[in-house]
């Protein structure tokens, strides 16, 4: 078997954080659509506190992943 170089586990580590963000990405646009849903009564608001949460936690794993891709 081949050993990897240097240069190949950066790009294949670049590929994951890429995938990665992507995940995020369609994440955050499904709680959105969850957060629309939350918002119709007042019934949910324990639900859209959850919501909220996690799109804020959403949104600092995306800067993290968008400073190693820097």
């Amino acid at each position: 078997m081949e050993d990897i170089t240097e240069n190949e586990k950066k790009t294949l580590g670049q590929k994951l954080l890429e995938f990665q963000k992507s995940g995020l990405v369609s994440y955050g646009k499904y709680l959105n659509e969850q957060l629309d849903f939350a918002s119709e009564s007042d019934s949910r608001n324990a639900y859209k506190k959850y919501v909220l949460d996690q799109l804020e936690l959403n949104k600092k794993k995306i800067q993290q992943i968008e400073e190693k891709l820097l």
